[in-house]
């Protein structure tokens, strides 16, 4: 039996979840977060790279400008040309360089979320273990990624081909344009191969998370041994909880020997809810509900009141609302003194007393 092999056929439990991720041992992919990074980058790079290659044309201007004042001996006015254009081009470069970092921390947050953990730094001395390693070298883990890898490999390749075909039109035209023109077109047609490689890479890197994230559960599922040793650490030993319970129904059944004898009629469903019922109009304003219970207690209650002569009644629209709406030791609501004053009547002309009942 799986049992009794130890295998790990259930799921990891909250607490066993909790505790991998506080080792820092959660669901991630490497290969998902370089792909957003480099997807990000590239478009920030596209947007942005016209204002700052506008910042450096300026500092080029300006820096043969400074040559031709050097030419003439005046070192000083070179730097004042240069430092305001640098200071220029380097504020250009500022919103690309936060935008990228920006992606970069949220493409390890959406996977992670934000954990502090030193656990997974503390020295193993398992991982100094010659054949443990030689066997991560062929492990699922090690299968897995290599797949991803030549995976990669080959979309890449196909990418670069066909993009590459694509743009051949555009590079045969090449030859015929100005520096300036070329380098635009350059330009263009990287950032195009640059989205489409990017975009294959994201969607590989979510089908490697994919797998991560269910290699991670399978690393973490328990034995049912484990399982119930965890359920006994924390909600503590079913024996010993059961022999409370036990107990407990015990004591409530003992408080039923002293308190259904008080009652003056029982209430009952009529099999699965018993109302033990008492009223004295010289010291009490309403009846009172002295003991009630469902099932075996309701057997209980039954069976002390036949000993004491108790009448029970059937009554079951009433024993129900009494059931649900009141408890132990409290007064009967309002609503109910009719029914209950008609039961009361009754039991009390079979024993020849009068009743009063507020109203």
């Amino acid at each position: 039996m799986a049992e009794d092999l130890g295998e790990r056929t259930e799921d990891a439990t909250p607490r066993k979840l909790r505790e991998a991720r506080e080792e820092g041992r959660i669901a991630k992919s490497a290969d998902a977060t370089s792909a957003i990074i480099l997807l990000g980058a590239t478009v920030i790079l596209g947007v942005g790279m016209r204002p700052m290659l506008v910042s450096l044309a300026a500092v080029v201007e300006r820096a043969l400008e400074g040559s031709a004042i050097v030419n003439e001996g005046s070192i000083e006015s070179l730097h004042d040309s240069m430092y305001p254009s640098l200071g220029q081009a380097g504020f250009a470069a500022l919103p690309l360089l936060f935008s990228a970092l920006a992606v970069s921390v949220l493409a390890v947050l959406w996977q992670t979320g934000f954990i502090v953990s030193t656990k997974s730094l503390a020295p193993k001395l398992e991982r100094l273990n010659l054949m443990q390693g030689f066997g991560r070298m062929f492990s699922i883990k090690t299968v897995i990624k290599t797949v991803f890898d030549v995976l990669k490999l080959v979309v890449v390749t196909v990418m670069v081909w066909t993009t590459c075909e694509d743009l051949l039109p555009q590079i045969a035209t090449l030859p015929g344009l100005d520096a300036l023109a070329c380098a635009e077109v350059i330009g263009m047609m990287t950032y195009d191969l640059a989205i489409r490689v990017s975009v294959a890479l994201l969607i590989i890197g979510l089908l490697d998370y994919v797998v991560q994230w269910w290699k991670h559960g399978q690393d973490l599922r328990m034995s049912k041994q484990q399982v119930k040793e965890e359920f006994k650490e924390s909600d503590g030993d079913p024996d010993v909880k059961r022999r409370r319970m036990q107990i407990a129904r015990q004591m409530a059944m003992q408080r039923l020997t002293s308190s259904v004898p008080r009652a003056d009629v029982i209430v009952t469903n009529p099999e699965h809810l018993s109302i033990a019922i008492q009223y004295d109009a010289a010291t009490m304003g309403a009846p009172r509900i002295v003991a009630m219970g469902a099932d075996q207690v309701a057997f209980r209650i039954r069976q002390i009141a036949l000993k004491h002569s108790i009448p029970i009644m059937e009554r079951k629209p009433l024993a129900r609302a009494l059931f649900a709406a009141c408890r132990v030791g409290q007064e009967v609501p309002a609503e109910h003194y009719k029914a209950i004053a008609e039961v009361l009547a009754y039991v009390y002309r079979l024993k020849n007393r009068t009743i009063s009942v507020a109203s």
